[in-house]
């Protein structure tokens, strides 16, 4: 070792020092990977996951130094003081035993000191480099999931829990543990630790330590002043117990100035050197890793590079040295039928062995309208890009033109064969392009799309530029790569970005639990959405056309009206002119205000209907308007010419919960309650003549997946039993026979019901019911006394989400979410739920998501349904938790009865999973 510096002898001002925790890290890596066995069979899950950590932190994360802290065999000063410290974990398991020798080696070829001295735990190792780096003017960042390196926490020192990509600094701490880092040894020493056989005071849980050094600040104090403590039972566990608490304090507190040996030079950062560090990881067979290095050692690679084409339409794409070995000479094919069956057969050959074919579209344009009132640019197929991606580091890609596409027999039974499995990104897409040209594209197996969304939810940019820079050492900075391509060109870059995400994306999804989900659900649902995007559903643009002139005679009604009301002219758009108009010259009380000043939106209006009669004119005025412009006047601009039919698109990854959303248009929020929107509902009819729609719903679903989810007796027993839950809800809170409930009770228990689902405060709850805060404080309080089990849930949630950052849904679909509190936190007046945000949010999306999932897995089973029983109905639309059918009238009784049988048993339920069908010439004439 080299000799041992003193923190005077490195200056480390504007430097950051990172120090991995490594068997906390080994560990963790070890039960959150699947099993994976070199060429000679040896376990090599952990080194693989090592590698990824010191690639990704080394490239993205930019330390400027990088150690990592190690245990010893030998005991520690702590076994002398406590023999019994972590006498009760457990042995290592036995394949994680021959890879702590690879451990090290790793370490070896990528060039990062490891750390450790006998006597001393890794923790110890960790706090003394945090304590000397700051010293020397650096930042420190811990990676380590202990607990007990919570106490070192400062300005310069943060903990990284890789398990979730999670910071925790001295704000954190305080969120989560309501204490300061000089609070952490005493706070462990109170509630003590399993892991390490910690034992702490019996009685005095997480809440009950931060409560008291809240109160008394120290351990000592507490001791101290144990007779102060509330609790009879508390303050004699405290005194009998106060000891071992002393004593479990000395085993928690970390050695800040062990004698460790430190040399700064040999954890500077820099590219391993990749010869021994390629060798190592090709031994091991981890083919990824060893594409990624093998480019970092070069500096990042461009996703593709074109060979030089005569402009025929059939380009062989790579460099060309990668096209003469891939099979497809230079300069460029003949565009030739035969040549481009040649090219096909060779791709076919390429991928006789395994693989799989990425598939990219080019098309002339995006969809979209330039300008409102405008119709959309309609976009065209031009050619697609196919590339054979196997275990070979060869890879070209070929492009053929949309002529070529829809003449040769070969690429369309290519693409239509389902034992060839399809790659690429937004293959949903990708479908409905082909299928304009009458091509199948059959045999999906990846879409980095929907593997980047499950993956992170939250995570808005999805692209495949973002998934590139989040998931690969590709760079896309050039622009070529495109979710959208338009060029040969751009759709080879794309290819080979979609290529190079496979298999690290794949394992990611493994590794994170979402198996199951990515390709039993969503892909297969990919195909599903693609086929209701393709058919599209027809509007009547006639009665829509009379429908904007019947709005337009509204408008400029109320526009008169409104000017009378105001004794002179104004513009009804204005904000500005109408917050004038309102609160200046009429005097109307200010309900609340913006940056800009005096609110007037809906909310605001609503509250002064009843003092004036201007603010409901306005609210009609910006209904009619809204829905004019929204549906009336847009749906005919959206009318593809090519089919006559609008063709939504289903947004299958966007929203956190997993829901699907509609956009261009969206048909999802068509007004269902009101007059006009059965109007514009009406609108919507089936192209052929005797055909005809069906509407079929689930009823309740969400408090049924609350009933399911919490297994409350009451609200179980009331689906079961078919009764009506609000009118029962009703009795249980007024506590009245079912027979004496009014619909005033009804209609403030259904408030309730469905405000619980969404984290309604009793100030949510008072508004929405018109009734006192109080009043409405008693009405949650009663709901959860007697739906007790509901109450149950929703901690049992939080309290999982505050550990786990996030919350799951049935199936698996995981949603980070931050800023839970503890029980009392989230309590308001009188012990009633009083949810933030986060807490709302990671309640609803637990309920909320399971509900999509079930949808989701309803669409599945009936599309399956509709092709085995060689039915021509068809899905048109799916509204949340409705699907609207377009069927021919002599399949009505079939549909119907394979709809609510596949629906009514889409999931295994505690509850029954109730299904209502309604059939109509019109949209409108289902929602009757």
């Amino acid at each position: 070792m080299a000799q041992k510096q003193s923190q005077n002898d490195v200056d480390l001002s504007g430097q950051t020092v990172w120090v991995i925790d490594l068997f906390s890290r080994v560990y963790q890596l070890f039960h959150a990977l699947p099993e994976m066995s070199s060429p000679e069979g040896t376990p090599v899950s952990v080194i693989f996951g090592l590698t990824r950590d010191l690639i990704d932190i080394t490239e993205k994360k930019k330390p400027n130094y990088l150690f990592c802290g190690s245990d010893t065999p030998e005991p520690t000063f702590r076994h002398k003081q406590f023999e019994a410290y972590k006498a009760t974990r457990s042995e290592m398991p036995a394949d994680l035993v021959p890879q702590l020798p690879l451990v090290k080696k790793l370490l070896e070829v990528f060039g990062v000191p490891c750390l450790e001295l006998a006597g001393y735990e890794a923790d110890d190792v960790l706090a003394t480099l945090a304590v000397q780096t700051v010293a020397a003017g650096g930042d420190c960042t811990l990676v380590t999931s202990d607990k007990d390196a919570r106490q070192l926490l400062g300005p310069h020192v943060r903990l990284l829990n890789l398990r979730n990509n999670a910071f925790v600094g001295e704000a954190e701490l305080l969120a989560d543990w309501g204490i300061r880092p000089d609070q952490v040894v005493d706070y462990l020493s109170l509630v003590g630790d399993a892991v390490d056989n910690v034992p702490g005071i019996p009685g005095i849980g997480p809440k009950i330590a931060s409560s008291l050094l809240q109160q008394f600040g120290t351990l000592e104090e507490i001791l101290s002043r144990c007779d102060e403590v509330k609790g009879k039972k508390r303050q004699e566990n405290i005194a009998l117990h106060g000891g071992t608490a002393r004593q479990g304090r000395s085993l928690i507190q970390l050695e800040l100035n062990t004698p460790i040996e430190i040399s700064w030079a040999s954890a500077v950062v820099q590219r391993p050197d990749p010869e021994p560090l390629l060798q190592f990881l090709q031994q091991l067979g981890f083919k990824t890793l060893v594409k990624k290095v093998q480019s970092l050692s070069g500096g990042k690679t461009s996703v593709a590079k074109p060979i030089k084409s005569d402009g025929q339409g059939l380009l062989a794409i790579g460099d060309e040295n990668q096209g003469e070995q891939a099979g497809y000479p230079a300069p460029v094919l003949p565009a030739k039928a035969s040549a481009v069956t040649a090219a096909v057969k060779k791709l076919r050959e390429r991928l006789s062995n395994g693989g799989c074919l990425v598939v990219t579209v080019t098309e002339s344009a995006s969809r979209g309208r330039s300008k409102a009132g405008e119709p959309p640019v309609w976009s065209e197929v031009t050619g697609l890009a196919l590339l054979a991606h196997t275990d070979s580091d060869i890879q070209s890609s070929v492009w053929f033109s949309a002529k070529q596409i829809t003449s040769s027999e070969a690429i369309r039974k290519i693409l239509s064969d389902p034992r060839v499995p399809k790659v690429g990104y937004d293959l949903k897409r990708q479908r409905v392009a082909l299928s304009r040209l009458g091509v199948d594209l059959i045999g999906l197996q990846f879409d980095p799309l929907i593997a980047g969304h499950l993956l992170d939810a939250g995570q808005r940019n999805q692209g495949l530029s973002d998934l590139l820079d989040r998931f690969a050492d590709v760079d896309s900075s050039g622009g070529d790569v495109q979710d959208v391509p338009q060029t040969a060109e751009q759709a080879a870059s794309s290819c080979h970005g979609v290529a190079s995400l496979i298999e690290r994306l794949s394992e990611e999804i493994q590794a994170g639990g979402f198996g199951s989900l990515f390709s039993d659900v969503e892909l297969p649902l990919a195909e599903v959405l693609s086929g209701m995007e393709s058919r599209g559903v027809r509007v009547d643009t006639k009665l829509l056309s009379g429908l904007s002139e019947d709005y337009s005679s509204q408008i400029k009604i109320l526009e008169k009206e409104s000017h009378e009301l105001a004794g002179h002219a104004f513009s009804l758009s204005s904000p500005l002119q109408v917050r004038t108009v309102l609160f200046e010259e009429q005097g109307l009380p200010v309900v609340k205000r913006t940056k800009t000043g005096p609110s007037t939106d809906a909310e605001v209006l609503e509250e002064l209907a009843p003092l004036h009669e201007l603010p409901a004119k306005l609210l009609q005025h910006r209904k009619y308007s809204k829905l004019k412009s929204t549906y009336v006047d847009a749906l005919p601009l959206l009318v593809d010419p090519r089919t006559n039919r609008i063709h939504t698109t289903f947004n299958q990854t966007v929203t956190a919960t997993g829901r699907l959303s509609s956009s261009d248009p969206n048909l999802q929020n068509i007004p269902i309650r009101t007059a006009e929107g059965q109007q514009i509902r009406s609108a919507f009819r089936p192209a052929e003549k005797g055909w005809h729609f069906l509407a079929a719903d689930y009823s309740q679903i969400e408090l049924r997946i609350l009933a399911h989810l919490s297994g409350d007796t009451a609200m179980l027993a009331a689906f079961r039993n078919e009764e009506d839950i609000h009118t029962r809800t009703a009795a249980a809170v007024f506590e009245v026979e079912s027979e004496e409930v009014t619909s005033e009770m009804r209609r403030t228990a259904k408030a309730v019901n469905f405000g619980i689902l969404y984290g309604q405060s009793a100030f949510g709850l008072a508004k929405a019911l018109g009734i006192s805060q109080p009043e409405a404080a008693e009405f949650i309080a009663a709901y959860f006394e007697k739906f007790s089990g509901a109450s149950q849930f929703i901690d049992e949630v939080l309290d999982r989400c505050r550990v786990e950052r996030g919350v799951a849904t049935m199936l698996g679909r995981r949603r980070a979410i931050d800023g839970v509190r503890d029980h009392e936190g989230r309590r308001g007046a009188g012990g009633v739920f009083a949810l933030s945000l986060p807490e709302r949010t990671a309640v609803n999306t637990v309920v909320q998501g399971s509900a999509a999932d079930l949808i989701k897995l309803a669409m599945l089973k009936v599309a399956q349904r509709l092709v085995s029983d060689k039915l021509s109905s068809f899905l048109v639309l799916q509204i949340h938790d409705e699907l609207l059918f377009e069927y021919p009238n002599a399949e009505s009784e079939p549909l119907q009865s394979l709809v609510v049988h596949e629906m009514g048993n889409a999931m295994n339920l505690e509850v029954p999973l109730e299904v209502s069908v309604q059939t109509g010439a019109t949209w409108a004439d289902c929602e009757k």
